[in-house]
């Protein structure tokens, strides 16, 4: 059983980044969009909930399109994921919730502008919300801090499997663990597969 999920889990994956994670600029070109559940998850599994060490300055950066999973920051209690597509992005919470809206950088802070909200119950309008970060990049490290209060650094990778374990992103404890994600599917109606 574990395997046939892990098969599926990377099956889904190669296919995310065939069909979301392409060239962003001949997308954007075409006139498409993200959707809001272009990508979506479901997991258990937890991150480092340490404190990051060994950031960078967080001074600015290129973030280049992907998806980037979190896996460590100090008290981090579930598991979240973002794809960033040109100036789109999906934030995955761990549970089929999924927030889609546009990012920037202005004066070296990321800036993301939160539009859409979409989870099993369906899909609704946000008013703009808006989180500003201050930000590094290093090599497929994201390091992000919300710019306005005093919280710790969190550390993002990209990655090509949203499942696929890592020392800080895996199974702890006892309790069975349990990770799916889904491409271009609508999130309503989906169980949890945390249960």
């Amino acid at each position: 059983m574990k395997k046939m999920l892990r098969a599926l889990s990377l099956s889904l994956s190669l296919s995310l980044l065939a069909t979301a994670c392409g060239d962003s600029h001949e997308k954007e070109e075409e006139g498409g969009a993200l959707q809001c559940h272009a990508v979506s998850w479901c997991s258990n599994m937890s991150v480092d909930d340490t404190e990051v060490t060994n950031a960078p300055a967080l001074t600015g950066g290129t973030l280049p399109d992907g998806l980037y999973r979190l896996e460590q920051g100090l008290g981090a209690r579930s598991t979240e994921a973002m794809l960033i597509k040109g100036s789109s992005f999906i934030h995955m919470e761990q549970v089929w919730d999924n927030t889609l809206g546009t990012w920037k950088v202005a004066d070296g802070k990321l800036v993301m502008t939160r539009a859409t909200s979409c989870d099993t119950s369906g899909e609704s309008s946000l008013e703009s919300n808006q989180d500003v970060f201050t930000f590094a990049v290093r090599g497929d490290e994201l390091f992000t801090r919300y710019d306005d209060v005093d919280q710790s650094i969190r550390r993002w990778k990209r990655v090509s499997d949203l499942c696929e374990a890592s020392n800080s992103f895996k199974c702890r404890g006892s309790r069975p663990c349990a990770c799916i994600s889904a491409t271009n599917e609508s999130l309503t109606g989906n169980q949890n597969c945390t249960l």
